[in-house]
């Protein structure tokens, strides 16, 4: 596998670590230590911090020590269209360089057609380490199988930091509901204690607040989550689109014998 031009490695710090399986025992203490000043803000009725801190809280659980990259990732996606691994950047610069030279569109079924090429096409692509390992798998007569291997050294780690990083984002927004409807069951206990002969309106209001409160700041934050959520599906979506168009690409180039060249 290529190297950039500068002797990276092609993917980023972002990549996911060998060596951890989940967040562990960071997880669950980090966990522990956020939750409880969370419940300090909520005993004294600061309760959109006291909510916004437990959801900190349930991404510290889950992300671990990855936090920080979580973090980092999710404004990323959600502010610029990039990648956050250098090998899908390349994939999709290869991939629009592809589609435009191979001249390639959709049938009526939603099958990838490209247009007619002759054998022994030269094609200039953009210099980057994916062009000059297909490169050479072209000129070493390696085959398809082995291109698509190529090809899938470039998709993989970014799909995978993509999928585990939504599934986090997932998790929080499916739980803070739950920890709203908490905060609900909460105040209605409050409000049925109250209950008594001089019971008035004015004595019920505090912990029905509560209630409404809790209900409304879950489900706000169940919504955030899920939209910064979105990004990482639809970016997933459109990297799995480049790479199928590669994929067919690399049969047609491999058919036709086409020798690629790199742009200077």
């Amino acid at each position: 596998m290529a190297k950039d031009p500068k002797g990276a490695s092609p993917a980023t710090g972002l990549a996911l670590g060998d060596t951890a399986a989940g967040a562990g025992v960071l997880g669950l203490l980090g966990f522990a230590a956020v939750f409880i000043v969370a419940m300090v803000f909520f005993i004294t009725e600061s309760f959109f911090l006291a909510m916004v801190l437990t959801s900190i809280a349930l991404l510290v659980y889950v992300a671990g020590s990855e936090l920080g990259k979580l973090l980092l990732s999710s404004l990323t996606i959600f502010f610029s269209s990039r990648h956050l691994i250098r090998n899908a950047t390349y994939l999709q610069e290869t991939t629009t360089a592809l589609r435009k030279a191979l001249h390639m569109r959709k049938d009526e079924s939603g099958w990838i057609k490209a247009g007619p090429i002759e054998a022994g096409t030269h094609m200039k692509l953009p210099d980057n380490p994916l062009v000059r390992d297909l490169q050479a798998v072209l000129r070493r007569e390696k085959g398809k199988e082995y291109a698509e291997f190529v090809a899938h050294q470039y998709y993989v780690d970014c799909r995978e930091l993509y999928d585990h990083f939504h599934a986090h984002l997932e998790f929080v927004a499916g739980v803070m509901p739950l920890f709203g409807l908490v905060g609900t069951v909460v105040g209605l206990i409050g409000m049925f204690d109250a209950l008594g002969s001089n019971t008035s309106v004015e004595n019920l209001a505090p912990q029905l607040a509560i209630s409404l409160k809790c209900t409304l700041y879950g489900a706000i934050l169940a919504t955030v989550y899920t939209i910064v959520a979105s990004r990482f599906d639809q970016r997933i979506k459109a990297l799995e689109y480049d790479y199928d168009i590669l994929l067919h690409s690399l049969e047609v180039l491999v058919e036709n014998e086409a020798v690629i060249e790199v742009e200077a």
